[in-house]
């Protein structure tokens, strides 16, 4: 992909550029340079210059896990980031971008490492997850994190100009500052992850915010065809975020998933003949995996046991008996681990899913454009229905949020009844038994 000109901004005499909203990476790349600044600012003053170092050595991956454990006060759940070898290691890996930020020489406590970060790269679906930032607290006022955040960011897009189209963010909800920083790139909220994480010991909400560059959404998005009355105030609220196009014709499919519609002999199969394997690393992640070798359908998952939640789901049924057997048990697995939890993006091409999960009373949290890989179409991308279940109290009235996360959270709560008890099909739940989770 060519390289996006700069916008030349006309130069003020005096007062600082307000920082402004970007509607797409396109607008953000254009607007802000390596330094943190909008282009053409005049007022380019820091009293701290801060430089972006890219780590490399042992020495540098203690900084970083020094840092880790100073900015959590030891309390960082994921514990790959407190191993200096297992980060040192990351360092060489194309899929890891991370960077140290040093004050430099001739500013005060020049030589000080005040913060890191690191982003996450899948080419393949070609997606980045900005997985943290971080900053020393007695730093944050002195060094500028907005313009930390937004270095980082146009270094990050210079280094992978052409191969990502998109990123996103899981922000933390106990303040919205990291929501609004992320909004300033580009990022808007496209759903909310309540009760999925746990920041200083206490359970936190997330919230899902994406950027994509102009032409992810123009070029590489499937329109769905399709879709259940239910999801279509997110897929409206979606489109008018990102002034997407409407398919010429919408069709409307009922939610009721009807009892003949499950072959009840075939999930039958799936529980008494197919196994849930559980292979746990030593940071504590366990890979999930089923396979049924009849049909060739498959489910795969991360429970994150430090925080007690299951994600990244990623599954292809035959037909929803399939994906009853193999939901039942990831649900039993579930609720022996005492998961606390669960995540499911789905295509909204995939309507017999979606009724499927709503009727287990997963909630609808969100509406991702040109999310989930196409099987059909290569490098294109099908917007994703965010659906979860928590077995924990939502404390709502505790949630930071900026103007458009709050319009979500009010569009989610006229639509389900967090209270409402599952259809959890109990006549063959009862017969799934221990030995068909296999833990490595």
């Amino acid at each position: 992909m060519a390289s996006v000109a700069k916008l030349e901004t006309p130069k003020k005499t005096h007062g600082k550029s307000l920082p402004k909203k970007c509607k797409s990476v396109d607008e953000f790349y254009a607007l802000y340079d390596e330094d943190g600044f909008m282009v053409g600012d005049p007022d380019r003053h820091r009293a701290y210059h801060v430089k972006i170092i890219r780590p490399t050595t042992m020495h540098h991956a203690n900084i970083v896990v020094s840092l880790y454990k100073e900015i959590y006060q030891g309390t960082y759940p994921y514990l790959e980031m407190l191993d200096p070898t297992y980060v040192k290691e990351s360092f060489a890996d194309p899929k890891c971008y991370w960077g140290i930020f040093r004050i430099e020489q001739g500013s005060p406590e020049a030589g000080t490492d005040v913060g890191c970060f690191t982003i996450v790269n899948d080419f393949d679906t070609r997606t980045a997850y900005f997985r943290g930032l971080n900053v020393l607290p007695q730093f944050h006022k002195k060094v500028g994190v907005r313009e930390l955040a937004t270095s980082m960011c146009v270094h990050f897009l210079n280094a992978t100009m052409g191969r990502i189209d998109k990123w996103y963010i899981e922000a933390r909800t106990a303040h919205n500052k990291v929501q609004y920083i992320s909004r300033l790139a580009g990022c808007k909220t496209q759903a909310l992850l309540l009760n999925k994480d746990y920041f200083l010991g206490k359970k936190e909400s997330d919230c899902l915010q994406v950027a994509y560059w102009d032409h992810a959404l123009e070029s590489r998005r499937v329109i769905p065809k399709s879709i259940l009355p239910e999801i279509l105030p997110f897929y409206y609220r979606a489109q008018q975020m990102h002034n997407l196009p409407h398919a010429k014709r919408l069709e409307m499919i009922p939610l009721q998933l009807e009892t003949e519609d499950l072959d009840y002999h075939e999930t039958f199969r799936i529980l008494t003949k197919v196994k849930l394997s559980a292979t746990r690393d030593k940071y504590g992640y366990v890979a999930l995996s089923i396979k049924d070798p009849q049909t060739g359908s498959f489910l795969t998952a991360l429970h994150t046991e430090s925080v007690k939640n299951i994600e990244k789901i990623k599954y292809h049924c035959t037909d929803v008996s399939v994906l009853a057997g193999f939901y039942l048990l990831l649900k039993n697995y579930s609720l022996r681990q005492k998961v606390e939890y669960v995540e499911w993006q789905v295509p909204v091409s995939d309507v017999v899913a979606c009724k499927f999960l709503f009727g287990q009373n997963f909630t609808i949290m969100g509406y991702i454009p040109a999310w989930i890989p196409s099987w059909e179409r290569v490098l294109m991308f099908e917007d994703a229905v965010v659906f979860t279940w928590t077995s924990g109290d939502l404390a709502i009235e505790n949630i930071k949020l900026l103007p458009e996360g709050e319009e979500l959270l009010d569009l989610i709560t006229m639509n389900h009844d967090f209270s409402q008890d599952p259809l959890i099909l109990p006549e063959i739940e009862r017969i799934i038994t221990p030995t068909q989770i296999e833990i490595i």
